[in-house]
């Protein structure tokens, strides 16, 4: 009887502990592509701690989607599904007696192709009466935002995207093929694909300056699609996917958003990550960039004019990024002009508020080349300082400067 209870006990035991075994992930290592879109517990997965971990409990259940493909790829698949659930057994193991004939590795479940993001109107409003449009994904009946736009409908421009970043996104996942740029149907008959290819980017200018257009696009200068939330400012595969699209982009010059723009991103996620920040970022634009045209006359410059002969999608003349810390209430802007046709001189009279990162050491994090003309030229203020001349953001209590 002794040796039957010392069974049973063992038994317990082992149960307990299979039971207890919890299920972990990393961005960098567990997830393939192409990825399907990953739910739990009703929201969009993201890593549970600051190096791209995903823990999961045992038993626990998340959701995989493929909708807008021809399904979940899997070699031990029993029938085909556009959407699947699958439970965590330990380590990166998960099943699903239903649809798949075993446990299977997480780095098994694929879909046949990227699962298709879209925008979505909401109810919502923002900057002088703007709608809020969200980006992300439809599954069944629900949608799910990966960030969010102000839009500007009349000028067919975002004013700033809305979205987090926390420490984990220092460790997004790599190896995340660019996809196209999204359209829908928010521009209309505007061709903007076309507006934004490299001819059509020099074709709107040369329209506004006339015969002087190369002396702007030049080998190491012409206008690109410029993101407002990065591609890797999103975790996972399907976040990233979803940065592309134009209720996210906006002309920039070459220069700018490889340069002091880009270094910004990676220098500002790395910070978020080695002091820990749980932050807001509103990235936007500001102002409409202007060029001399062939008659020396500054000119604004817009990609389009619409069937009302009004100017549409402007080139900025700034892009801001606005980091609110959500535990502190502290913040910060870090803003660039966005021309690299202006001499030092020229630009520092344009610095709308006061620089409080030049010979700051508090800042001393920051990368960047603000100095530098063909990386743009760069500065920062405070939130309070920066709304006296912009007024897009809603209504948030600042406590302090943020560095």
């Amino acid at each position: 009887m002794r040796i039957i209870q010392r069974a049973f006990l063992l038994i317990l035991c082992a149960l307990n502990i299979q039971n207890g075994q919890k299920c972990r992930l990393n961005t960098r290592i567990h997830f393939e592509e192409p990825l399907p879109v990953i739910v739990k517990d009703g929201q969009l997965l993201e890593p549970t701690d600051s190096y791209g971990d995903i823990e999961l409990n045992y038993g626990d259940t998340i959701t995989l989607s493929c909708e807008g493909t021809t399904g979940l790829h899997h070699p031990n698949a029993k029938q085909h599904l556009t959407v699947a659930t699958v439970t965590c057994e330990g380590g990166e193991m998960f099943k699903n007696d239903e649809w798949l004939n075993e446990s299977s590795r997480f780095s098994h479940f694929k879909c046949t192709s990227p699962p298709e993001y879209k925008s979505k109107r909401t109810e919502r409003t923002c900057y002088d009466k703007n709608p809020v449009m969200e980006v992300g994904y439809s599954i069944g009946s629900e949608f799910y935002p990966v960030y969010e736009t102000c839009f500007n409908e009349a000028g067919l421009h975002p004013i700033y995207s809305k979205y987090t970043q926390k420490p984990y996104n220092s460790f997004y996942q790599t190896r995340v093929d660019r996809p196209y740029f999204l359209v829908d149907d928010i521009f209309g008959f505007v061709p903007v694909n076309a507006l934004f290819s490299p001819e059509g980017l020099k074709s709107s200018v040369e329209d506004r300056v006339g015969p002087v257009i190369n002396e702007y696009f030049t080998k190491h200068q012409q206008l690109s699609r410029g993101h407002l939330a990065a591609k890797t400012d999103f975790a996972l595969a399907f976040g990233e996917r979803a940065s592309f699209h134009y209720l996210n982009c906006a002309p920039q010059w070459t220069g700018f958003n490889g340069g002091n723009w880009n270094t910004l991103e990676v220098d500002l996620r790395t910070h978020i990550h080695n002091a820990g920040y749980n932050t807001i970022i509103y990235t936007g634009t500001f102002g409409i960039s202007q060029l001399h045209n062939e008659h020396g006359r500054l000119v604004d410059i817009h990609l389009h004019m619409d069937e009302n002969n009004n100017p549409v999608i402007p080139v900025p003349m700034f892009f801001y990024k606005v980091v609110y810390e959500v535990s502190s209430k502290c913040g910060v802007v870090f803003i660039g002009i966005n021309n690299p046709y202006f001499t030092q001189a020229e630009a520092r009279n344009m610095f709308f508020c006061e620089d409080v990162c030049r010979d700051n050491l508090d800042f001393s994090w920051l990368s960047w080349h603000p100095n530098n003309a063909d990386e743009g030229y760069t500065f920062c203020c405070t939130i309070d300082d920066f709304r006296r001349t912009v007024s897009h953001l809603p209504n948030f209590y600042v406590d302090g400067l943020l560095t």
